[in-house]
């Protein structure tokens, strides 16, 4: 194996560097040497030439038992800022993160998505539009990461046997269209990497994201398996009736459960379920019934907690006590874990947080 240079040291030391203040925060150079296992002289060298280019600076002086007192070295968040768009079925969702993975906007926009460049230039506009609304500067502002429905395998559309038109994306025509350098995500392997950041979780578990479409990703040692695969499609699995063989999409869609009450969105379904409304809540104890059977089956295949995210899961809050005695009651062991499920406190923007991330973590991994 090549031995890495001088210059891939540095680059790797200032990496690591970074995505510790960024993550952690301030902290002194003596902790920072400890936590990376880097020399004094290497921190200093590292944090003089960021302090140049400003991404760090001084912060909170500390005590000392004599001597001059040791300064803080603190991450200039506002350094650059990173946005991410999830290009819904009818709904684009934007949020602005600064380099600290803080969220310092987020908005909503109804806009029915199609592969045309019309829809693709508006989506292009609502994110100046949003930028603007924020004073994100353009100069500090890092490539846009878009999400989608559909999935992607290493940066392209994956194939389907199902020429639908809700499966057609054409990335060229897109990427020309929004007018903005950009890249694109599938949109549950993206909130799955917010989850992942956000380390309200355990390190190994499942994200379930239940929105227009029901998917998911696996979580190991903190990290999303296989990001670039073809895994978690788990609204591409068959329900196990045999007289009546439909994917799992079909039963948790919003967009199903939205025409089976005869509702135009969410928020009315759920006005009407609180209201005990006698067609809408029959049809949310059915679909809490059937997530109970889902959550089940994919804990008995991991035995991993499983964590709930998507336009739904905000929803899911008054009825995650149920949800959690039903999959204990179904398990065939004494042994299981007090707490299986949970749900994100991203809701319906984990999507586009997670494009968001993309782009930082391509700015760390650059030659800044």
């Amino acid at each position: 194996m090549k031995a890495a240079t001088n210059s891939e040291v540095r680059m790797n030391n200032r990496r690591r560097l970074l995505r510790l203040l960024f993550t952690s925060g301030e902290m002194s150079k003596q902790d920072i040497s400890l936590k990376l296992n880097m020399s004094l002289s290497t921190v200093n060298y590292l944090v003089k030439e960021l302090m140049e280019n400003e991404l760090l600076t001084t912060g909170t002086q500390l005590g000392s038992t004599g001597g001059r007192k040791p300064v803080c070295i603190k991450p200039v968040n506002h350094a650059r800022y990173s946005i991410g768009a999830e290009a819904a079925s009818d709904v684009v969702r934007i949020v602005g993160l600064d380099l600290g993975a803080h969220i310092i906007a987020r908005e909503s926009y109804p806009l029915a998505q199609e592969n045309t460049a019309d829809y693709w230039r508006k989506l292009g506009e609502l994110i100046s539009e949003f930028a603007k609304k924020n004073k994100i500067p353009k100069n500090k502002l890092l490539d846009i990461g878009v999400t989608v429905g559909v999935t992607m395998q290493d940066d392209r559309v994956a194939a389907r046997k199902e020429k639908v038109q809700e499966y057609v994306f054409d990335m060229d025509l897109a990427r020309e269209s929004i007018g903005m350098p950009v890249h694109f995500r599938h949109g549950t392997k993206m909130a799955a990497v917010a989850q992942c950041r956000r380390n309200e979780s355990a390190k190994n578990f499942i994200y379930i994201y239940l929105g227009a479409k029901i998917s998911g990703a696996i979580i190991y040692d903190g990290k999303v398996v296989d990001f670039s695969g073809i895994n978690g499609e788990l609204g591409c699995m068959l329900t196990l009736n045999p007289s009546d063989s439909v994917r799992v999409d079909s039963i948790f869609s919003r967009k199903i459960l939205c025409k089976k009450a005869g509702c135009k969105n969410l928020p009315e379904f759920f006005t009407k379920v609180k209201e005990k409304d006698p067609v809408c809540t029959p049809i949310w104890h059915t679909y809490l019934e059937q997530l109970t059977l889902f959550a089940h089956d994919i804990f008995c295949l991991f035995g991993w907690p499983i964590v709930l995210g998507g336009s739904v899961s905000p929803y899911i809050g008054d009825d995650l006590a149920f949800l959690e005695e039903k999959v204990h009651e179904y398990y065939a062991f004494e042994e299981i874990p007090d707490k299986i499920l949970s749900v994100s406190s991203l809701g319906e923007y984990g999507s586009a947080v997670g494009a968001a991330l993309v782009s930082i973590n391509r700015f760390f991994d650059s030659d800044i």
